[in-house]
């Protein structure tokens, strides 16, 4: 990233492109949420079973998996503007039909669909960031992006508790879709504006100049490069990150309404508790990895605990014979602390080290790949919990995701030393770039 480009004009530019990769990425998850908080109604009606509702849920996530992946790799070719607003009106589009669907298999097709098209998103807006930004304005807004998250699921969920008051399941998704739609069409345009400032950057070049990512001009390393103990690390903590912080997350309202609150809209209600801790876990983890000077994986490490520790604490009340408002509150205020620890993790493993990445004009590929590997673990997490939820009881679920936050707490601990070894190679390969 060029060091000369602090201009008042470049970063007046640079601020209000990030501003709509903001406003791009909260809105997505206006319409990337509405399966999980319409499933418990889609099973109280009968239109689906448990195992039908974790089947479709499963396709989203494998899909979007699939997507991050090849949405990576294009995000380092294709212009991230028009990626990110087709991304949108493609998934508002299928959003909308959804609505209109009535039984398990074409829902599964229309909601991986779905995945796949939310998918186009995350990997280019940090290409975005990353490459027509100053690195100061870059590390500044890395939590502000991950904020997006849970500020989107909060409109989602008021959106969906407004709408199932007064009509059905169906019309939250036609509601969230038609969102999602409109606002593609107005960041498409609103992008446009900024069509001059997203050009390819100037960069000089070694006597030996690295591979070109097409339209940017960033030179690049070849993608063994990237094949590090660091990196795998990374990619080992984003897999237990995927299974607790998505797989376990479409059940909670699945959970609270068979185990403590029959009432969906109730529960869907209470649960936008989980936004409003998500968003203060997220600038946490940003505090302790710059207050103490914690790397990436050290600070994922002391989040995994503090997610380990609080799914215990589910465990508890899961197996008392208690429930009623008490319980309900205390297991809720339990998630909500593991859910902040898990997307602050997040943000670390996807926002913060990709951005180290940037300097070879490898960010988007790195991004796509995590992610593509948190949400196939994800995917396999939320099949499977249906499963073991029916067999062994929830109790058996929350031991499962405890011993999972243990595992992803070890082995970032253990991948400290290897990516800060990774990082100075970076440094090495971007002054050579720069030469």
């Amino acid at each position: 990233m060029e060091k000369d480009r602090g201009g008042t004009e470049f970063e007046r530019r640079a601020r209000r492109m990030v501003v709509l990769c903001w406003i791009s990425y909260m809105t997505l998850y206006i319409g990337k949420k509405t399966l999980k908080l319409c499933l418990p109604d889609m099973i109280a009606t009968g239109l689906v079973t448990e195992a039908q509702g974790g089947l479709i849920s499963s396709v989203f996530l494998a899909s979007y998996a699939a997507g991050q992946l090849i949405n990576g790799w294009l995000g380092d070719r294709l212009h991230p503007r028009h990626m990110m607003t087709g991304g949108l009106i493609l998934a508002g589009a299928m959003n909308m039909l959804m609505g209109a669907l009535s039984s398990a298999v074409p829902m599964a097709v229309v909601w991986g669909l779905c995945g796949f098209f939310c998918s186009m998103l995350w990997a280019p807006l940090i290409r975005a960031v990353s490459t027509w930004t100053t690195e100061e304005i870059a590390q500044s807004c890395a939590a502000s992006l991950s904020a997006t998250i849970p500020i989107g699921t909060l409109l989602c969920q008021g959106i969906a508790a407004v709408t199932l008051k007064v009509a059905d399941w169906r019309a939250v998704f036609v509601v969230c879709g038609g969102v999602l739609f409109a606002a593609g069409v107005v960041l498409a345009i609103l992008f446009a504006g900024l069509k001059d400032h997203m050009k390819v950057p100037e960069r000089k070049k070694s006597a030996e100049p690295a591979e070109e990512a097409p339209e940017t001009g960033v030179p690049t390393v070849p993608v063994s490069f990237l094949l590090c103990a660091g990196l795998a690390a990374a990619a080992g903590g984003i897999l237990f990150n995927g299974m607790i912080k998505d797989g376990l997350d479409d059940w909670i309202p699945t959970m609270l309404t068979q185990r403590f609150i029959p009432d969906a809209s109730v529960v869907t209600a209470v649960t936008m508790i989980l936004p409003l801790f998500n968003i203060a876990g997220v600038y946490a983890a940003k505090w302790a990895y710059r207050k103490y000077r914690m790397s990436e994986l050290g600070t994922c490490a002391l989040l995994f605990a503090i997610s380990a520790a609080s799914l215990l604490g589910v465990l508890a009340f899961t197996n008392s014979a208690s429930s009623g408002f008490i319980p309900a509150a205390a297991v809720t205020f339990l998630f909500a602390v593991s859910s902040a620890a898990m997307l602050g993790a997040n943000t670390m493993l996807l926002t913060f080290i990709p951005l180290h990445f940037s300097r070879v004009g490898r960010a988007s590929i790195v991004t796509g790949a995590l992610d593509c590997l948190s949400y196939a673990a994800a995917a396999v997490t939320s099949l499977v919990t249906g499963g073991v939820s029916g067999a062994f009881g929830w109790s058996g679920v929350f031991i499962g995701f405890t011993v999972a936050a243990v595992l992803g707490g070890a082995v970032c601990l253990a991948g400290r030393g290897k990516m800060a070894e990774k990082y100075k190679e970076l440094d090495a390969a971007d002054e050579t770039a720069a030469v």
